[in-house]
């Protein structure tokens, strides 16, 4: 499985999908963190059906990195910061289907990567129109 990943965020392909997300030190925090994008998206989900679909936004920050806001009516959630512009073009690239997982990295205690939605099943899948 090919990663790629900064001090603040992760990037990998399962199945050509990218998933994406935080790069937490242990997984416990891992698990929050996605515990509540979950909680978030799902409070999104549940709108009003005749209300416009959410969007998906990448903010520049003033440092010059993003950050991933999914926009819903009357509610904004800010996902994942601090992600450069080299992660930004995989990411993009890498959206062939226009869809991707939003979820969590950890590391292992040997050391290595581990994406949540692969450890645990935890993420969300999200589809990304155009």
């Amino acid at each position: 499985m090919k990663s790629y990943h900064t001090d603040d965020v992760a990037l990998t392909f399962l199945n050509d999908i990218p998933a994406i997300g935080p790069l937490l030190p242990c997984k416990e925090d891992a698990l929050k963190v996605t515990r509540s994008y979950l909680r978030l998206i799902d409070k999104l989900a549940r709108e009003k059906k005749d209300h416009q679909r959410c969007s998906l936004r990448f903010i520049k920050q003033k440092d010059g990195r993003f950050t991933l806001v999914v926009r819903g009516p009357g509610m904004a959630i800010e996902t994942l910061s601090n992600l450069d512009e080299l992660m930004l073009q995989r990411f993009k690239r890498g959206l062939k289907g226009n869809m991707f997982i939003l979820t969590s990295f950890f590391n292992e205690p040997d050391g290595t990567l581990a994406c949540l939605a692969l450890a645990e099943g935890m993420g969300a899948v999200l589809y990304s129109p155009g």
